[in-house]
C-alpha cells in the first residue's frame, strides 16, 4: 500500500496543438472585420454589390439607416452572419455593431464592440440582440456561412494564383552574372558596385581568363531570372475564376463585364437584384420583425433606376390588351 502522503502531484494537461492553429486560423479569419485586412479585387467587387444593394433596401415601418444596412451585407458576405446590440437612446432605437460575440446557454450573449482604444463587453438577452445568417449548416443551425466557405476550393485558388503573379514580380528584371573563381575578390566587388550603379565595371575579359585557366564559355554571360509565366497560361484560367467567384456570390458577371454590352448589364442588374438582394431580405425578415418591429422589406429603390425596362414593359402589356392603368401599377408607376 502507498502511502498517502507520497503521491505524485497531479499533471496538468493541456490543449493539443491542433486546438491552438485551429483557434489561430479562425482568429485570423475574425480580421476581416477590420478595414485593413487586403482583400483580392473579385472579393471587393462583390463586397461593392452587396454593401451597395442592402444600402438601397427599404424596411417599413422602422427605417434602418443605410449605413448599417450596408454593414450588414458586408457581414453576411465576409462571414455568413452579423450581429447587432439593441438598445434605446431616449425614444430611438439604436443598433450597434458588435465585433465578435459569446452565445451562452438560456439565450445570454456576451458581446464585444470595438472602439478606437478599447474593447466594450456587455451582457445582453437574446431579444436584445439582433442575429442575422445565411446558409447555415443544418448541423449547426445557429451559424452561418459566407458564400466563399461554400465555394470549396475557387477562393484559395484564385488567392494561390494572385501570390503566384505577386511573388514573382519581385523576380521581374533581375539576373545573374557568373564569374570564373580565379576572378580577384577585390575585381568581383569592382564589378558588382559598377553594376548596380549603372556605371562601367572593368574587370579582366573572358577571353584572357577562359584561355589562362580554361574557364567555360558560360561565365560571364548573365542568367535572366524572370519568371516565364506564359507557360503556365494563367490569363484564361483566372478570367474564368474570377466569374466563377462573383457567380457564387450571387453576382452575375455581366456586371462587371469590359466590353461595354449595356443591355447584358441591366439585365444583369435586375437578376442581382431580384435573385440575390431580395431573397436575402426576405430570409432576414423574420429576425427584423420579431427583435425591431420591421414588417416589410422591398427592393423600390433599386429597381426605381430601371427606367427603360419598365417601359418596355407598360408597352408589352398595353399591347397585350392590359388596360393602361393596371400596367402601371404592375410595373410599380402607380404612385409616382
Amino acid at each position: 500500500m502507498m502511502w498517502p502522503f507520497k503521491r505524485k502531484p497531479e499533471i496538468e494537461q493541456r490543449a493539443s496543438l491542433g486546438v491552438t492553429l485551429e483557434y489561430m486560423d479562425h482568429r485570423r479569419r475574425g480580421l476581416l472585420t477590420d478595414g485593413k485586412v487586403p482583400l483580392s479585387a473579385t472579393v471587393g467587387a462583390a463586397l461593392h454589390f452587396w454593401t451597395s444593394g442592402f444600402a438601397m433596401l427599404d424596411l417599413a415601418p422602422v427605417p434602418v439607416d443605410p449605413a448599417t444596412l450596408a454593414a450588414m451585407g458586408r457581414d453576411l458576405l465576409l462571414k455568413g452572419e452579423t450581429c447587432w446590440h439593441i438598445r434605446a437612446d431616449g425614444s430611438a432605437l439604436m443598433l450597434d455593431h458588435v465585433a465578435y460575440w459569446d452565445e451562452l446557454a438560456s439565450g445570454r450573449f456576451h458581446l464585444h464592440i470595438a472602439h478606437p482604444h478599447e474593447t466594450e463587453t456587455r451582457k445582453a438577452l437574446a431579444d436584445e440582440v439582433l442575429r442575422l445568417t445565411i446558409n447555415a449548416d443544418p448541423a449547426t443551425p445557429w451559424q452561418g456561412r459566407s458564400p466563399f466557405q461554400m465555394m470549396g476550393l475557387s477562393p484559395a485558388l484564385l488567392a494561390e494564383i494572385e501570390k503566384a503573379v505577386s511573388n514573382a514580380t519581385s523576380y521581374t528584371g533581375k539576373g545573374l552574372l557568373p564569374m570564373p573563381s580565379t576572378i580577384p575578390e577585390d575585381q568581383q566587388q569592382k564589378a558588382a558596385t559598377g553594376l548596380q550603379s549603372s556605371s562601367l565595371a572593368v574587370v579582366s575579359s573572358k577571353a584572357d581568363f577562359a584561355h589562362q585557366t580554361g574557364g567555360h564559355a558560360s561565365e560571364f554571360r548573365r542568367v535572366d531570372l524572370t519568371p516565364d509565366l506564359g507557360k503556365a497560361d494563367l490569363n484564361t484560367f483566372t478570367a474564368d475564376l474570377h466569374n466563377r467567384l462573383l457567380a457564387g456570390c450571387g453576382v452575375p458577371p455581366a456586371l462587371v463585364t469590359g466590353n461595354g454590352n449595356a443591355g447584358a448589364m441591366r439585365e444583369g442588374y435586375r437578376l442581382f437584384a431580384l435573385q440575390t438582394i431580395l431573397p436575402l431580405a426576405r430570409q432576414c425578415l423574420p429576425e427584423l420583425t420579431r427583435k425591431i418591429g420591421v414588417q416589410t422589406v422591398s427592393i423600390d429603390q433599386m429597381m426605381s433606376a430601371d427606367v427603360a425596362g419598365r417601359a418596355r414593359a407598360v408597352g408589352v402589356l398595353t399591347g397585350a390588351g392590359v388596360p393602361l392603368d393596371k400596367a402601371m401599377r404592375l410595373v410599380g408607376w402607380d404612385n409616382d
